[in-house]
């Protein structure tokens, strides 16, 4: 990029930071650009030093879709209050990061000091780009200036290391296609060899089994982080699909094993892996193992992709970032707001009984609070909704909302068998209307029962949904269909099954599927089929009055109590984020309402709970910016 068009992008830069948060769907205390795009979350640091928080993250600095990925850059002294910077950490400015300075991570290498490992990315050639590979992925570093470092210690300008890339698409064995090599980690001590550091990746490799996603390896004994990296081996491969994005490898305590993340290109979430990190029968390699009675969780249901984990060294405690991305047509996007993309931050802590990560809404937020609106516990009657807050008391669309709801252990049963008409369902009605027939619903509910047998030659099945399949002998039909169930229901990711006849009669297809409907099937003939009878946790935006996407979201999310649910939301204009039982399981949505404030009511309601006695307990808050 030559001189007058850098100084070209950061005059459209200024401009941007003028301008006043105006547009009607703008969140208080979510972090967002007033225009333009962001997406992927990138080198969340802690400074030992300061004690600064910053944050960087993908950034189009010439519009609000994705394109000439830079990097922005955020502060804060509390993660309460934050600025924006004033420039761009990093452009694409060289020719190594032509096509964009993509997803990365920021760590204090050997020696104490910040460096900024990223996926540098280059325009492909005319043939890849014909075939739909425009990128050739490698992986670079940058670093504050020593004057920096020395000085204010801002971290707003990164300086690219002068020998990038310091790996190429030659260091990965078996790479398939120059697109598929990217997302680099943070590093750890090689448990293998004590003077070396490990580096990991994602990668598309083609391998004996097949052309899978690995988490790859590489190695270096620099202690500055900056150089000298060649690779080491394969962390972990997964055989579900053939690329993945942004893994991240850690630990939250010293008890309780190590945790794999991973983006799933398919369905656009994000899950954890559970299992250790030990020596191979050769003793020279750590390597991932899964613990099988651990099976993978998601950790949201809605938009929440492209997550980063990192370690406060102040408070001592590991924490998650995550992008939420719009759920509106682009041309739509552009039209009505001009920006695209927030970011959340949420606590990360393994749940020793449920034997899974949770996430927590982090405690800073409570200093937000401006009034408390509403505190009261009333007892509510079967199919029926009670507005505790119009539009008019409320005159907020920035809230916290924290419902307690008791009810008998029967309630949610699991032994039972539910439809549409009786599947009983506890929860809360917010951005409702003035009349109250326009809302969002936020709700545990039982499933409704798929078709035990039905026969299906051209069912389709959501957009991108991922699939398991397992494969059972048709000699033991009713046996077949028991291990399809049982295995969905060990899935902790799974929600519905479908048994299906394939082309070999000798073997039939067991199919788990992430979501669920009133036809589980897949395109051949459905032997039987069914979901998991497990409480879901859902958003239903059908009665909202979005311009967006109103689809419901919802994912499995058994009781921590059986008498006890705390849904935890949080009201920001166009982001919702909900919170079950302290961040078990979360769901993050987003929702255009044009008429804002009229729309800011809260209710609580129950349907087919027959004469169980539930009663709750909500307080509601209004809430300031984040914005110093």
């Amino acid at each position: 990029m030559n001189f007058y068009a850098t100084i070209l992008i950061f005059i459209v830069l200024f401009s941007t930071l003028s301008h006043a948060d105006t547009t009607p769907y703008d969140p208080a205390f979510h972090i967002f650009v007033p225009q333009h795009w962001i997406n992927d979350p990138n080198g969340p640091y802690r400074d030992p030093v300061t004690g600064k928080i910053h944050l960087y993250m993908q950034y189009n600095p010439n519009g609000a879709v994705w394109g000439d990925m830079s990097w922005y850059h955020v502060t804060s002294d509390d993660y309460v209050k934050w600025e924006r910077s004033e420039t761009l950490s990093m452009v694409n400015d060289l020719w190594y990061d032509l096509r964009g300075v993509y997803s990365g991570t920021m760590i204090n290498n050997h020696l104490g000091d910040p460096v900024a490992i990223y996926a540098c990315v280059e325009n492909a050639g005319a043939e890849d780009v014909a075939q739909g590979r425009p990128d050739i992925q490698r992986v670079c570093t940058a670093s504050p200036s020593k004057a920096d470092l020395k000085g204010k210690r801002t971290l707003d300008i990164l300086e690219k290391n002068p020998v990038n890339p310091v790996l190429s698409e030659d260091d990965v064995p078996g790479l398939v296609y120059l697109n598929n090599f990217r997302d680099p980690t943070e590093l750890w001590a090689d448990p293998a060899h004590p003077d070396e550091w490990l580096l990991a990746a994602i990668a598309r490799v083609k391998d004996d089994e097949g052309d899978n996603a690995h988490v790859v390896l590489f190695r270096t004994a620099d202690p500055t982080f900056m150089r000298g990296y060649k690779f080491s081996h394969t962390l972990y491969t997964y055989h579900l699909e053939p690329m993945l994005e942004c893994p991240d490898f850690f630990t939250v305590d010293s008890t309780n094993g190590y945790f794999l993340k991973l983006s799933t290109m398919e369905a656009r979430r994000d899950f954890i892996l559970y299992g250790k990190y030990q020596p191979n029968e050769a003793k020279d390699q750590y390597v991932y193992v899964e613990d099988t009675d651990r099976t993978n969780t998601f950790i949201d249901f809605g938009p929440y992709y492209a997550s980063k984990t990192f370690y406060d060294p102040i408070l001592k405690q590991r924490m998650i970032w995550g992008w939420v991305s719009e759920e509106m047509e682009q041309t739509q996007n552009l039209k009505v707001q001009g920006w695209a993309g927030v970011q959340v931050l949420r606590g990360i802590v393994y749940d020793e009984k449920q034997k899974r990560l949770k996430y927590p809404p982090i405690p800073q937020l409570k200093a937000l609070r401006k009034a408390r609106l509403l505190n009261r516990t009333l007892a509510l009657l079967s199919d029926t909704a009670s507005t505790v807050l119009t539009p008019f008391e409320a005159g907020t669309i920035h809230q916290e909302i924290i419902a307690k709801f008791s009810f008998p252990a029967s309630l949610f049963d699991g032994t039972k068998e539910y439809t549409k008409e009786n599947a009983p369902e506890v929860g809360l009605r917010i951005r409702t209307n003035t009349n109250g027939f326009e809302y969002i619903a936020v709700a545990l509910k039982m499933p409704a029962a798929t078709p035990k047998s039905n026969v299906c030659h051209e069912c389709t099945y959501p957009k991108g949904q991922n699939t398991i399949f397992k494969i059972y002998p048709t000699n033991a039909k009713t046996e077949a269909a028991m291990n399809c169930s049982k295995e969905c229901a060990k899935e902790r990711t799974c929600e519905s099954w479908a048994l299906d006849e394939t082309e070999n009669k000798d073997m039939m297809q067991c199919s788990l599927f992430w979501d669920y409907s009133s036809k589980v099937s897949t395109s051949n003939k459905v032997v039987s089929s069914g979901v998991v009878n497990e409480p879901l946790l859902y958003l239903e935006r059908t009665k909202s009055g979005t311009i967006g996407y109103n689809s419901p979201l919802h994912g499995r999310a058994p009781l921590a109590s059986s008498t006890e649910l705390e849904l935890h939301i949080f009201v920001d204009n166009s982001v919702i984020e909900v919170f079950k039982d302290d961040g078990l399981q979360t769901i993050s949505g987003r929702v255009y309402i044009p008429d804002g404030v009229a729309h800011s009511g809260v209710g609580l309601y129950t349907r087919n709970t027959g004469d169980a006695l539930v009663s709750a307990n909500i307080q509601v808050f209004s809430m300031g910016t984040i914005w110093n």
